[in-house]
Parts: C-alpha cells; sequence; structure tokens
C-alpha cells in the first residue's frame, strides 16, 4: 500500500490534471460552437443570393463579389417594393422539417383583405374557401387563367432553385402588376434549396418588362432541376399553411377548376351550415371528378358540355390511360348519368367509401391532416395524403356539377425518364407510411388496403 501523503500527492495531481482537460475541452467547444454559427450564417446567405444594397433596411453595406453577382439574375430595374420581398426573404425565411430547404409563407398576399365578403371564422380564418396549389418558376404562367377560372382566393406555393429567388420575385411583381385577379386573390409562397445551381433557363428580367413577355425565356422540363429532388408535398403543405380561409381545394396547376366553382361552393356551404363551428361535416371530403380533355379543345364551362367531349372523345376521366384505378372509384358512370343541379349550386350526389389506389381531388377544411413531405418527384405523394383522411374517419362525398380538368392527354410518352425509379422508390416508402398510420390511429379500424 502507497503511503497516505503519496496518495494525497497522486489525488490532487489528478484532480488538476482533470480541471485542465475540463477547461481545453470547454475552449474547444466555444471555437468549435463559434465555426458551426459561422458556417449556417454563410450556407443561409448563398441560398439567398442576392444582393443586399447599402440603402436596404438593416444593412451595413455589406456587398458580394461580382463573379456571385452574376448569378443572381438582377433585373436592370428593381422597385422599392420588390427589394422589401428579397429582405424578408433573406431575413425571415426558415427551414422545412428536414433541413434542406428554406420556406418562405406568404410573401406576397392577395389585396384583398376579405375575398368573400364575409365575417372572420375561429382559429381556422375567415369563413371561405382557397385554391391551393404548388409549381415550378417554369409553369407559373398558368396562374393567370387559374384566377380567371377560380375567381376568389388563391394560395400558391412556388419552387425555384437557389440562384432564381430574385428572379422568382420579380415574376410576381410583374403577375401582380399585369393581371388584376392576380393582385386582388392571389397569395405567393416560396420555397427553394439551400444550396444548388443556377438553372440557365432564367433569365434577367426587369419591372419594366412587358405583360406578354413574362414568360418569353422562361423553359424547363417537369421535375428536372439539376438534380434537387421536387418537394412537391412540402410546397402543398406551405401553399395550405398560407391559407387564410376555413376550407380549400386542392389541386395542381395543370389542373382547372369548373366555372364557378367557388361561388357554388360557397352558396352550398352557406345553405348546409359547412362554416358553422359545430358542423357536422367537419370530417367530409368533398369529392371533385377529374377529367382530363384534348389540348386545344378548351374547358368544358359546365357538367353537360363536359360530357358532350367525352361523347365525341375529346374528354375522358383523368388518368385513364396511364392508371384508371388510381381514379375509378369516383365512380364516373354513375355520376355522369347524375342529372346536373340547376342554377349555380353544387350538390353532393353520393359517398364513395376510399379504396386503395384512389387518389381523389377534392375540398376540404383547411384543419385535415398535412401532407408527408418525405415523398418527392413522382409518385405516391397525393395518395398519401388520401389514404391518411381514410384512416383519420373522413368521409367522401362526390359533388354534382363540380369538376376538375386537365389540358392534354396524361400519356406515357408525356413522362419524364426517371419516373419509374421514382415511383419505385415511393412505392416502398408508401408501404412504410402505411405502417406508421396504424401507430398513429391506433382507435381507427380503417387501413389503407
Amino acid at each position: 500500500m502507497f503511503p497516505r501523503f503519496l496518495t494525497s500527492i497522486v489525488s490532487c495531481r489528478s484532480v488538476a490534471v482533470l480541471a485542465v482537460i475540463a477547461s481545453l475541452l470547454q475552449v474547444t467547444n466555444i471555437v468549435l460552437s463559434w465555426r458551426l454559427k459561422q458556417r449556417q450564417l454563410l450556407v443561409a446567405s448563398e441560398a439567398v443570393t442576392m444582393e443586399e444594397p447599402s440603402s436596404w433596411p438593416g444593412s451595413r453595406g455589406h456587398h458580394i463579389s461580382a463573379s456571385r453577382h452574376r448569378d443572381f439574375h438582377l433585373g436592370p430595374k428593381v422597385s422599392d417594393d420588390h427589394q422589401a420581398i428579397l429582405s424578408r426573404i433573406a431575413h425571415w425565411s426558415v427551414l422545412d422539417s428536414s433541413g434542406e430547404f428554406r420556406v418562405s409563407v406568404g410573401v406576397l398576399q392577395g389585396s384583398d383583405a376579405s375575398p368573400d365578403g364575409i365575417e372572420q371564422g375561429e382559429a381556422a380564418g375567415r369563413y371561405g374557401i382557397t385554391l391551393v396549389t404548388q409549381c415550378s418558376l417554369a409553369r407559373l404562367h398558368r396562374l393567370p387563367s387559374l384566377t380567371v377560372h377560380w375567381q376568389g382566393p388563391l394560395s400558391i406555393a412556388v419552387f425555384v432553385l437557389s440562384g432564381e429567388v430574385q428572379a422568382a420575385v420579380q415574376t410576381f411583381h410583374l403577375l401582380r402588376k399585369c393581371y388584376p385577379d392576380v393582385k386582388e386573390n392571389v397569395t405567393f409562397s416560396l420555397v427553394f434549396p439551400l444550396n444548388s445551381p443556377t438553372s440557365p433557363h432564367i433569365n434577367p428580367t426587369a419591372d419594366t418588362t412587358p405583360c406578354h413577355k413574362i414568360f418569353s425565356t422562361i423553359h424547363q422540363d417537369n421535375y428536372s432541376f439539376n438534380g434537387v429532388q421536387y418537394p412537391n408535398n412540402l410546397l402543398r403543405n406551405i401553399a395550405h399553411k398560407a391559407a387564410t380561409t376555413s376550407h380549400m381545394i386542392v389541386i395542381d396547376i395543370d389542373m382547372t377548376p369548373s366555372s364557378n366553382l367557388h361561388q357554388s361552393f360557397m352558396s352550398f356551404a352557406k345553405k348546409k351550415g359547412l362554416f358553422e363551428v359545430n358542423s357536422s361535416e367537419k370530417k367530409t371530403v368533398w369529392v371533385l371528378p377529374a377529367y382530363e380533355v384534348k389540348e386545344g379543345a378548351g374547358i368544358p364551362e359546365n357538367k353537360q358540355q363536359l360530357l358532350d367531349m367525352k361523347k365525341s372523345g375529346m374528354a375522358r376521366p383523368f388518368y385513364q390511360e396511364l392508371c384508371l384505378k388510381c381514379q375509378r372509384f369516383t365512380d364516373y358512370p354513375e355520376w355522369e348519368k347524375t342529372q346536373a343541379a340547376v342554377g349555380i349550386e353544387v350538390t353532393p350526389v353520393y359517398e364513395v367509401l376510399w379504396q386503395d389506389p384512389w387518389e381523389p381531388f377534392y375540398i376540404a377544411s383547411t384543419k385535415i391532416p398535412l401532407y408527408d413531405e418525405r415523398f418527392r418527384q413522382y409518385g405516391f405523394n397525393r395518395i398519401s395524403q388520401v389514404c391518411e383522411l381514410h384512416v383519420a374517419g373522413y368521409r367522401f362525398m362526390v359533388l354534382d356539377s363540380a369538376f376538375v380538368v386537365h389540358e392534354g392527354f396524361k400519356t406515357a410518352s408525356s413522362f419524364h425518364s426517371t419516373k419509374d425509379m421514382e415511383q419505385e422508390k415511393n412505392r416502398i416508402l408508401f408501404r412504410q407510411f402505411k405502417a406508421e398510420l396504424k401507430v398513429k390511429y391506433p382507435e381507427s379500424s380503417r387501413r389503407c388496403y
């Protein structure tokens, strides 16, 4: 055994060594934390990829290099409003749950504060219905005609690459200047990757660009973003969150709702008390039969015109060639034989029990479950959310005299080359998703079979 005084010396030296090690570790942690913070700030700055002139609010006169300036797609003239939006995106955009995308919700809002002219609702927002949609910058040219058909509040989330942020904001401003319905009714949100190449398809524009030339230089293949996966479900959720009404219709940018659908559903909803706090229809989804029409055939104004176009071969059920089972549970024969309602009001005609792989378009409360943002690119992104609605206990009621239309027949040749690979990847994810629903809704007897 050591003498007691030697034991004391060893103990004192051990304590001293440990104290030194602890101090070194503390200093190391401080240095690493500082470096991590600097890296995060640098990534956020590069993600927005825009110059912040010294005249911007909060700027300290910092200017970026000319080599980076070439990637920003700065127009020769930028308005004060434009600069304010860019500053807001730079300072207030947030990361999505994956940490891969930056999100700016409601960067530009419609000027009509109460588009439906009705009283404020509870926490869900104004009583009314918002069209919720999403697209890339290259498909934004469909927005003006969509606002004309809808004639009500519309929330759109637009996906751009990092170097396209300023071009996107310029395009938003031009759309608002050129189209009164856009300025009055449309709320824009923006989603972009933290770091991605600049698209060669997006050229500089100016606030003075003529209306007919807004989209003349924007060309891009669907789902082709230089290796970045298109986050369609994230975009749907962002557009959903930006909606300020109690109800919404969720469609893609290349779908068009039937004429007067906004006004028709508003009339129906008021009559049936759907906007009341204690409405018995809170867990009802109102299904809109979906059709596709030949390119250039035009959008049918009403159900009878649609049926006439189908009879002549100019229209057919949506996805008839690609995935008829994805839509057939809508029961098109039953809907087509039902006489259209008189006047502008829509009517529920029959209920459908959800079956795999049905993925209808619908009108519903804005309080419904969000889309699973893990689904990207092509396949199972919409069906996963409808499957959850079914498990969560929602009913599916098909509306008469209401429908949505896709311009152009969907064919296998119209898709990108990686479609099948993306679909198979998402099929595996969908199996996992369905298993997770059993845990999320343990008391539900419904399954996604």
